[in-house]
């Protein structure tokens, strides 16, 4: 959707229902009018609007224009420069750490290309969780599992004492902040 002012929304529509993912793109001062006219395009449409995964910036707003709000979790942020697992800050994070590592648990950074073997474990992994989360791949918000994207990148995983695969995230760097997100 592109506003009037300038700005793009990106949707998915299924249904009745028109699904964001983050705040419009755009210049700053149009930002609560493409909320407004996504939402108008919605009512058109009988289409429910919904913004997810959206930040604080513009939170007012989404209040204006009719939107509840709902917080369903926030963005962790880790500076690893001062990052220790020493000291009572990390307390938590370190008993986790140990009770894993006394239960043979490891975590290990495989470089691309990965090979044959562990891509079918990871792809068991994933098709493991999308079974307990009772749904399928998540491709509008956490995308999906794709066999060359995920060989051709590093993945953290968790191995297990039997060194059997238990978790695992791809991880994707963003060199220009230098930042890694998973």
């Amino acid at each position: 959707f592109f506003s009037p002012g300038g700005s793009v929304i990106a949707y998915g529509a299924r249904g009745r229902g028109a699904m964001t993912l983050g705040d419009p793109i755009g210049p700053r001062e149009d930002v609560a009018a493409a909320i407004v006219s996504f939402r108008n395009l919605c009512a058109q449409n009988d289409w429910t609007p919904a913004f997810a995964s959206v930040l604080p910036d513009y939170l007012d707003a989404y209040r204006a224009a009719g939107f509840d709000l709902v917080c369903i979790g926030y963005e962790a942020i880790v500076v690893l420069a001062g990052f220790t697992l020493q000291g009572s800050e990390n307390k938590n994070v370190r008993n986790a750490v140990n009770k894993l590592v006394r239960f043979g648990y490891r975590a290990e950074v495989h470089l691309p290309p990965l090979e044959d073997k562990l891509l079918n474990e990871l792809h068991a992994v994933s098709d493991a969780w999308l079974t307990m989360q009772h749904g399928g791949e998540m491709h509008f918000s956490d995308g999906w599992f794709d066999d060359d994207y995920i060989r051709n990148g590093p993945v953290i995983v968790v191995h297990t004492s039997e060194g059997s695969v238990a978790a695992f995230a791809n991880l994707v760097t963003e060199y220009q902040k230098n930042e890694i997100t998973i």
